[in-house]
């Protein structure tokens, strides 16, 4: 495994030392890849193995999105969901496996972007397909698909992860594998057999935990206990969807009033004021993602919104797509206009933290492609570049 230890099971003291010890190395980074006036950044990608080889660093030009491979973490089995802490001093990643997944933990050295495994966990679920990381850094937060229950890890003084402090699970009616408003000669059903955590966040403020139930059509939520790592539900526990309509990923504006949910089945992306004191939701939009008159199969995967709260993408894996939509003076949204991802299955996205390039992890394409965002419409350009990577999900900037 390169740049990787052998596993030694267990193992962020965030004191001002380690803090300006992590801006020094991050600004010292930053110089050292400057390069005739075009800033660099570091950026890591999460495959599916095989055909995926594990984890992949990559350096991407800040001024034309262009990558160049560095290094490939071998080795990690799965690695789908990645993500790194406040500090972007550890970086986490699910490993999506059978019958028994589980959670790695790498030390990440930021001048060269190198990762050194801590240890890895079980997940205490079977195929664990997101996790995050609480804005605290205390916990890192799981989402099981296959078993349909969500896991909050502590975080150790070395990054690495305790015993679980809670497990939850979901329960309720089944519902059927399509929603009535899908559309028309849609093939593609998602699964709907019991519950299926895809996607596991707290709200921009840390104060709440938020869920999408893919499975059982549901977005949970609960209040965190720092102290303890304790999950207990909000005063208002879950909000539904559609049946059969499947949510997956969802996002915020930056003010942390406006929640967005994109229902993997039927494209659509619900729109809903947020109270931050309370969690409550209280939807106002039902917008498809979709172009208008669109029929045949389709399975909508990836959410974001634009670093300046203007924009929010959505992909959809069925005709190989990112769907641009404005956001109105209310947080409701209008469909401007789509790009193809030239490559098959875009699984995620991810959006340079300047908001000038969007990455598309084409996940059977086995290719990342880059697109140059128009800084006043939001449009995509595709900038011409393919990355060959085998089977990417998820892309995370470290710098």
């Amino acid at each position: 495994m390169t740049g990787v230890v052998s596993i030694t099971r267990r193992g962020l003291t965030i004191g001002g030392a380690a803090i300006a010890g992590v801006v020094a190395a991050t600004s010292s980074a930053k110089r050292a890849l400057a390069q005739g006036g075009l800033t660099e950044r570091l950026a890591y990608v999460g495959c599916y193995t095989p055909p995926g080889e594990g984890i992949v660093l990559y350096r991407v030009n800040a001024d034309t999105g262009a990558m160049t491979q560095v290094k490939v973490f071998s080795g990690i089995s799965n690695p789908s969901w990645i993500a790194l802490d406040p500090l972007h001093r550890v970086l986490y990643a699910v490993n999506e496996d059978e019958p028994s997944g589980g959670v790695s933990a790498f030390a990440v050295d930021h001048a060269s972007g190198d990762l050194k495994l801590i240890d890895k966990v079980d997940s205490h679920g079977k195929w664990p397909c997101h996790l995050s990381v609480h804005p605290s850094g205390k916990f890192v937060l799981v989402a099981n698909y296959g078993t349909g229950n969500v896991s909050v890890f502590p975080i150790l003084a070395n990054g690495g992860l305790g015993d679980p402090t809670d497990m939850e699970s979901d329960t309720g009616a089944l519902n059927p594998p399509k929603a009535a408003d899908n559309p028309p000669g849609n093939f593609a059903p998602s699964d709907h057999t019991g519950p299926k955590m895809h996607m596991i966040q707290t709200d921009p403020s840390g104060q709440f935990v938020i869920a999408n139930d893919a499975g059982l059509d549901k977005t949970l939520i609960w209040t965190l206990d720092l102290q303890t790592g304790k999950l207990t539900p909000a005063a208002t526990p879950s909000v539904p969807s559609t049946p059969g309509s499947a949510p997956r990923h969802f996002a915020f504006l930056p003010n942390g009033r406006i929640f967005y949910n994109l229902h993997e089945q039927d494209g659509i992306v619900t729109v809903a004021d947020f109270d931050p004191k309370t969690g409550a939701m209280k939807e106002k939009q039902s917008i498809s993602v979709l172009p208008k008159g669109f029929g045949g199969s389709n399975l909508c995967s990836e959410l974001a919104v634009s670093p300046d709260g203007r924009f929010v993408y959505a992909a959809a894996r069925g005709h190989d797509a990112i769907a641009e939509l404005a956001v109105g003076t209310g947080g409701e949204l209008t469909w401007v206009s789509e790009a193809w991802s030239h490559a098959d299955y875009p699984r995620s996205f991810a959006i340079d933290p300047a908001g000038r390039f969007l990455f598309a992890c084409n996940h059977k394409g086995d290719a990342l492609t880059s697109f140059q965002i128009d800084p006043h419409s939001g449009g995509l350009t595709f900038t011409g570049q393919f990355v060959p990577v085998g089977a990417p999900v998820t892309m995370t900037f470290l710098s």
